[in-house]
């Protein structure tokens, strides 16, 4: 395991003590939870952002399947599929890190 030097304002290391002191562990795990979370939270907002480039896509694409006259599309299958895909591959490449 690597060890590093980490220079953090005072107060943020005493709300960090306090915090630890609280959930009875050691400051290097808090801050290996802290770090681990925010990850979680950077590949979460990465996830939620590109759903909602695809769903704007998606809604393009109905647009002009239907400016082409196509009335049998079903845009919330294409949807669920191809979202159910892409969570799946998401999912097993965040597990792999």
């Amino acid at each position: 395991m690597a060890k590093i030097l980490l220079s953090i304002p005072d107060d943020l290391l005493e709300k960090i003590d306090r915090t630890k002191d609280a959930k009875k562990i050691k400051r290097n795990q808090f801050i290996i939870n802290a770090v681990e979370k925010y990850f979680l939270m950077l590949w979460e907002e990465d996830y939620f952002e590109r759903k909602k480039r695809a769903l704007e896509s998606m809604k393009k694409t109905r647009e002009k399947i239907m400016s082409l006259g196509i009335k049998d599309w079903d845009p919330v299958a294409e949807i669920r599929r191809l979202r159910d895909g892409r969570a799946d591959e998401l999912l097993e490449r965040w597990k792999e890190t």
